[in-house]
This record gives structure tokens, C-alpha cells and sequence, in this order.
């Protein structure tokens, strides 16, 4: 048998009926692939070149190995969102109040000098010891927060954070609240104390809206809270709006630390050693004279005699230490 030479014709058909004049749809539809792939090829070669080029000019700016150039912070994230970045604020020169009667120290700032004040519980519903007020020293109407305020709460007389008067419960709150978050244990400030932070919304079935934060040690509840002015302007979510409005807020809470307590002596009143009068009326938990027309204040006392024994003092007597004149 001879063998047969492979035909070429059945490669070569394909190929040109492909060309063939009667395909010229499938034609135009390759000639646009190609197009397209040409396109995609120079763009991308485009876009690697500017990507090179920004690369170096960056490396110009930012030391070898640094990140910086491709890490986006936080700022720059909210930026881009639209949020509003707060400044950051230079705490160097705030002046430090120190209290030694109930052992803390908190700064603010320098403008705020002559405006600490305090105040003592008066009010029936009040169960706090002292308020310390820290207060802006300029009465400005536009500001919401006027400043800060240290409040003392004896722990004999309150246990716990929710028993303050800076946490209110909803009307219909339901009896059992353990269902509801109140606070979170932060380790805050430069000592790394670890403060309560009371952080409550709106939407809390249980208490009203609240944020500061607190700190438990010895025989006090202190808690750091900011205080809106006359406005009395209250918040949804509280702590968003001060941290946005009042910054000034939680750099005061960093600096807060405990210092030793130091509290004056009593003194002690001299014993007295002289007799008790032998007559005398009580008036007011005191001894004085019980004769009705006798004025001891007005005798004459000359060279010193025997003691006064009846709270009435003559001109020959000297005054009992017993006695009220």
C-alpha cells in the first residue's frame, strides 16, 4: 500500500474560510477584541508608570522602610468621611489644683485661675459630700460646656457608682436594670488608673442619657463629670458631643491622680483645772450668772482676787474658766 501524504487543504480551509468575504461579522468582532486588549494594555501601562513615579517622588519625603506614605490615619480617614477633626490641644502650661482634705489633683486650664469653687450638699435629694467646681473664665454664651466639676461621695453612704446623683433612671425603667450597660472599666490616665465610664445613649431603656467618668478609692466616690452651661442643652449621645464640643474634657480627666491625704489636727482644748461654780444657769449648753440684775460683763476686774463661783463677776474676783461672761 502506498502512504498518503497528509493534505494541507484540511488545515488551510479553516484559515481561509475564516477569511472569507462571507465572514465579516465574526471579522469586525475580532477586530474590536483586538482593540480593546490594546487599549487595556496601554492603560495599564499608564497607570504602573504614574504609580513608579509617585512611589519615588514619596520616597523623597519619607525615610527608607517608613510607612507612613502608605498607612492612613485615623484623622485622615475621618477627613475624607467628612467628620470633624478636633485640634489637638497643648495641656503644657494648664496649672494643677491640688486638694490635700480629700487627696486628689486635677489641672485645667490657666485661663480657669480664680474660678474653682466648692459647694457642700444642701439639697434633700443631694447625697454627695463637696462638689469641686472648675469653671471657663470667660462667660461665653455660644460655649455649651462651661466646664467640669470633681464630685466627693462618701462611700459609708453610697456603695456604688449607680447610687450618685449623676446616674437617673428612666420613668418605666423596668426593676431589674442588669439588662442594661451603664459602664465600661477603662485603664486611663497617666497613673493607669482604671476609671468607670459611664457612656449612656438615648435609646438606654433604662437611664437617662450620661457620660463621665469615676473612680473608687478609700472612703470616696470621685467623679469627674463636664457641666453644661446655662443652656442646659442635653444630648442624645453625650459623650460624642463632648468629646466634639469640649475636648478639654478628657484631658483633664487624664490628668487626674491621687495624692496623699493631709487633714489639720483638732486641737485639743486646755483642761481646766479650776473648781465648778457652785450656782451658775445653763443657757445654751453654758454656764453664766443666774442672779437676775447682776452684769458681770460690765465689773471692773482690778488686782486679780478669789475666783468667781457663780458666773457673776465682782470687781474683787477673777473670771472661772467655767463660766460665760
Amino acid at each position: 500500500m502506498k502512504k498518503q501524504k497528509p493534505s494541507s487543504k484540511g488545515i488551510i480551509y479553516p484559515i481561509k474560510h475564516l477569511f472569507d468575504r462571507k465572514q465579516k461579522p465574526l471579522l469586525h468582532t475580532i477586530e474590536w477584541m483586538f482593540v480593546l486588549l490594546a487599549f487595556f494594555g496601554i492603560g495599564l501601562s499608564v497607570m504602573y508608570h504614574e504609580r513608579v513615579t509617585m512611589f519615588f517622588e514619596e520616597a523623597k519625603f519619607f525615610p527608607p522602610g517608613s510607612k507612613e506614605a502608605l498607612i492612613q490615619t485615623p484623622e485622615e480617614q475621618k477627613l475624607f468621611t467628612g467628620e470633624t477633626v478636633a485640634e489637638p490641644i497643648d495641656t503644657t502650661a494648664w496649672d494643677t489644683y491640688q486638694n490635700k482634705w480629700y487627696g486628689f489633683e486635677i489641672q485645667h486650664p490657666d485661663s480657669w485661675k480664680n474660678n474653682t469653687q466648692y459647694k457642700t450638699a444642701t439639697e434633700k435629694s443631694a447625697v454627695y459630700e463637696t462638689i469641686y467646681k472648675y469653671r471657663k473664665d470667660s462667660d461665653d454664651a455660644s460655649d455649651t460646656f462651661e466646664g467640669y466639676d470633681v464630685k466627693i461621695y462618701p462611700v459609708k453612704k453610697i456603695k456604688n457608682v449607680e447610687s450618685t446623683n449623676d446616674i437617673h433612671k428612666k420613668e418605666g425603667a423596668p426593676d431589674d436594670t442588669s439588662g442594661c450597660e451603664l459602664f465600661e472599666e477603662m485603664n486611663f490616665g497617666p497613673e493607669g488608673f482604671y476609671f468607670q465610664k459611664v457612656s449612656v445613649k438615648d435609646d438606654s431603656p433604662c437611664y437617662e442619657p450620661a457620660y463621665f467618668y469615676s473612680l473608687t478609692k478609700g472612703n470616696y466616690i470621685y467623679n469627674i463629670v463636664p457641666a453644661v452651661g446655662e443652656s442646659g442643652e442635653r444630648f442624645s449621645d453625650p459623650e460624642k458631643e463632648t468629646n466634639r464640643r469640649f475636648p478639654e474634657y478628657k484631658e483633664a480627666v487624664n490628668s487626674f491622680k491621687f495624692i496623699q491625704i493631709v487633714r489639720p489636727q483638732a486641737k485639743a482644748r486646755p483642761k481646766i483645772t479650776a473648781k465648778r461654780p457652785v450656782s451658775a444657769k445653763v443657757v445654751g449648753g453654758k454656764l453664766v450668772c443666774a442672779k437676775k440684775n447682776d452684769k458681770p460683763r460690765k465689773s471692773k476686774q482690778n488686782k486679780p482676787g478669789h475666783m468667781d463661783m457663780e458666773c457673776c463677776l465682782d470687781p474683787d474676783e477673777i473670771p472661772n474658766p467655767w463660766c460665760t461672761y
